[in-house]
């Protein structure tokens, strides 16, 4: 059986959050198959045919082919359900609190701590200026806000979605470790059962190993 493909870059925050949930469910036959940003590949006729947004990554599985890094994640943890880690849940309420934090993550901390990322670090990355330090600011109060919620929940809660560690666990990784790298650690660490999560997340192997990756 030809390895599961992953086309996307070690950097890419999306491609971190597939490549330790492959990591989480011991996959060993994978292959990360660089996409070269720089000279536009993403954008290509060939690329746009597996992703239509032109951006990555993107799963190539056989006969099975998935874009959008939440949904590769999913169906990685769901095609090799009965090893590695169970980061979907075992029971239905298990099941629903996994997905109930995996929407929580997407739909109300991704847009802030994206957008705060983009502007502090990804913007003068790639030659767009300084940081709108106004606009910045907005992002980090919103994020700020969301955080004090997580802060509650965690106070009462090991993991988001209970005693164990899970996909919506996962899935706040790669954006979260970018706020060292913009400045802004004190949002995870002025808040002590946000900072004790995160210390026990970012401590398991299978993320050590990805975001050791350049």
């Amino acid at each position: 059986m030809a390895p599961t493909k992953i086309y996307g870059l070690n950097m890419s925050t999306c491609t971190k959050r597939v490549l330790t949930t492959l990591e989480e469910k011991a996959v060993a036959d994978y292959e990360l198959i660089p996409v070269d940003l720089g000279k536009g590949e993403h954008k290509s006729e060939e690329f746009k045919k597996k992703q239509p947004f032109g951006v990555i990554p993107y799963l190539d599985d056989g006969d099975v082919q998935v874009f959008e890094s939440r949904a590769i994640a999913r169906y990685i943890s769901d095609k090799h359900a009965g090893q590695g880690t169970e980061l979907l849940g075992s029971t239905l309420k298990e099941r629903a609190l996994v997905n109930q934090w995996l929407e929580v993550e997407a739909q109300n901390y991704n847009s802030p701590i994206s957008q705060l990322i983009a502007e502090k670090v990804f913007k003068p990355m790639f030659g767009g200026g300084e940081p709108d330090q106004a606009k910045a600011a907005e992002h980090k109060a919103r994020l700020s806000t969301v955080l004090d919620v997580y802060e509650a929940h965690l106070a009462n809660n090991e993991y988001l979605a209970g005693s164990a560690f899970s996909l919506a666990d996962l899935s706040h990784l790669p954006y979260t470790a970018m706020l060292w790298v913009s400045g802004d650690s004190d949002l995870i660490t002025s808040r002590p059962n946000v900072n004790k999560w995160w210390e026990r997340i970012t401590s398991r192997p299978s993320w050590k190993k990805i975001s050791a990756l350049q």
